[in-house]
């Protein structure tokens, strides 16, 4: 195991010597005095700082001494073992899961680590609310907002209510690195985390010292982020902890000229094996992502692959469920105008995380490619991953490729007629056009709700485009499936899809075309959804909210005027 002096990263600062000797001296004597003296002390460290280079994020050589003083804080607080888990330091683990609401499985966990301040302050659950809502903020980057309720919370806050001082300090840090106020930071870094030590433990002070390195813009020195990182993982990792966490999960994130990818995917199998209480849903998420990916484009381990890519579809949806509930709390807790000028913060978020779930979509069919043989092997399983469509949870294009001849085969063997209906919403771009890409997909998943519970369970149903669905009637004639699809059709027009406080109105057209051949083949099927795809052009063209039929055996529509 690496030492913890192997790491010390005086060799990587061209800060002189007699500087970093006095920054050294300081940081003893800060740790040291009592709390009236120790306002000066940190003082005394900014003015040294400041007489060398600026107080500004993209200042190099801010980097160098705040990874100075960070060490020296480190060398003092890694000799000092606590003693237990602190209810502050426990706190600062479930500060990693906001946000915490009454429906969060971690929301008694939190009322029994608040119970020493709620003893004291009653109101302590509402001011909670407020300071996640700040959290929130801040994590949204809509700084404006946070300074407001940081102004507004500065007074009401105290030291005596530990957790929630500690969560004010939190968002605070990041208003004020938004701001550049580098100094004023500084200073608030250096009290607060000797005076948790103080108050609370070592432990919470490593945290509060790792954070700071996480968040340091380190542009080249990055080498000393790795060491300091490293330094406190040579003293910590045979710990299960939340710092010990914080220094893997950070080292799993560098660059891979720093970390390569096997050093990563050490970092990750060491991880995924901590109380699932340690990691939030989205860390977990990145890291069986990036198993998966490991899994196959390095080792050809195809079947651990799918297996990580799974987790990772997991953690990802867990992710969509934070962000509903996240938007559900502002909603709750902020004005409707605030709620109003917050929305643009959101809608970043659900983009990333959009982005996000088209990444891993791709990588699934990427991973299947790689290996055709050992992808039949897997068949079963992956099935679920790469033929379900992902906003709807109906099946995909990709399963009526794979699984749909063999189907109608089956039913031209028992003599059982199959009717094939295309629907396609009327003026969806309209839709999208006037209330947003988000009422578009509210749109298509209620859809798909009807489209469930209106067909059998041996009917197939398919998100075909992007506002296309192909519904696959067996046993089903021309004239059964007539009036199944008009009452359908009739079902949606009087539908009430309301949408943030608007209802929208949605139509469809349909176009059926049936199979009465009984022998079908891969080019018949082909016909046969083109056909069902000209019959619903046809009722487009005939003034939408309409169904037409292709008559097999003719060369037009016979239209049944069904409006």
């Amino acid at each position: 195991m690496h030492t913890s002096r192997s790491f010390e990263i005086a060799g990587f600062t061209s800060i002189d010597i007699s500087v970093r000797e006095e920054i050294k001296s300081l940081i003893g004597k800060l740790i040291a005095v009592d709390d009236v003296s120790r306002p000066d002390v940190a003082g005394s460290i900014l003015q040294i700082v400041e007489n060398h280079c600026a107080f500004d994020n993209n200042d190099p050589l801010l980097c160098e001494f705040s990874g100075l003083i960070i060490d020296y804080m480190l060398s003092y607080f890694l000799s000092v073992k606590s003693s237990h888990e602190s209810v502050l330091y426990h706190f600062l683990g479930l500060i990693n899961h906001s946000l915490v609401t009454a429906e969060s499985p971690y929301y008694h966990t939190l009322q029994e680590n608040l119970k020493p301040v709620i003893a004291e302050f009653p109101q302590a659950m509402e001011l909670y609310d407020r300071l996640q809502l700040l959290y929130i903020f801040t994590e949204n980057h809509d700084f404006d907002s946070a300074r407001t309720l940081i102004n507004e919370l500065e007074s009401v806050v105290t030291r005596q209510q530990a957790q929630l001082w500690v969560l004010f300090h939190l968002a605070k840090a990041r208003v004020l690195r938004h701001e550049n106020k580098i100094k004023e930071l500084m200073r608030m870094r250096l009290l607060m985390i000797v005076e948790t030590y103080e108050v609370d433990s070592s432990d919470s002070a490593i945290n509060f010292l790792l954070r700071w390195i996480i968040v340091i813009n380190w542009q080249r020195h990055t080498v000393m982020k790795k060491a300091l990182l490293m330094r406190v993982y040579g003293r910590i990792s045979d710990q299960k902890s939340l710092n010990c966490a914080f220094v893997l999960y950070e080292l799993f994130t560098f660059e891979d000229r720093l970390v390569p990818s096997a050093e990563k995917l050490g970092y990750q199998k060491k991880l995924i094996k901590f109380p699932a209480s340690i990691l939030n849903v989205q860390q977990l998420q990145i890291l069986y992502f990036f198993a998966g990916n490991y899994s196959c484009g390095v080792q050809s381990h195809f079947k651990e692959s799918i297996q990580n890519y799974q987790y990772s579809n997991y953690f990802l949806h867990k992710c969509w469920e934070r962000l509903l509930s996240l938007s559900s709390f502002m909603r709750k807790h902020m004005e409707p105008e605030q709620y109003y000028k917050a929305m643009p913060f959101l809608d970043i978020r659900i983009h990333e995380l959009s982005d996000q779930v088209s990444m891993q979509n791709n990588a699934y069919v990427e991973s299947l490619q790689a290996d055709y043989n050992k992808i039949e092997e897997l068949y079963e399983k992956v099935g679920e991953l790469s033929l379900t469509d992902s906003l709807t949870g109906l099946r995909n294009r990709r399963y009526l490729e794979n699984n749909l001849f063999q189907m109608v085969v089956l039913a031209a063997r028992h003599k059982v007629p199959v009717c094939f209906s295309m629907i396609d919403i009327d003026f969806f771009k309209l839709t999208n056009d006037t209330f947003g890409h988000l009422a578009g997909d509210y749109v298509l998943k209620e859809l798909a709700k009807i489209l469930i519970n209106e067909f059998r369970k041996s009917d197939i149903i398919i998100r075909y485009g992007g506002e296309e669905f192909l519904v696959i009637l067996f046993d089903s004639d021309v004239d059964r499936s007539i009036r199944i699809m008009d009452d359908l059709r009739l079902k949606i027009s009087q539908y009430n899809f309301e949408y943030r406080h608007h209802v929208i109105p949605v139509t469809v057209s349909i176009g059926i075309s049936c199979d009465n051949t009984q022998d079908p083949n891969h080019s018949d099927l082909n016909k046969f959804i083109t056909h069902a795809d000209t019959a619903m052009y046809q009722a487009k063209n005939e003034g939408r909210n309409r169904l037409a039929v292709f008559t097999t055996g003719t060369a037009g529509i016979c239209d049944k005027a069904l409006a």
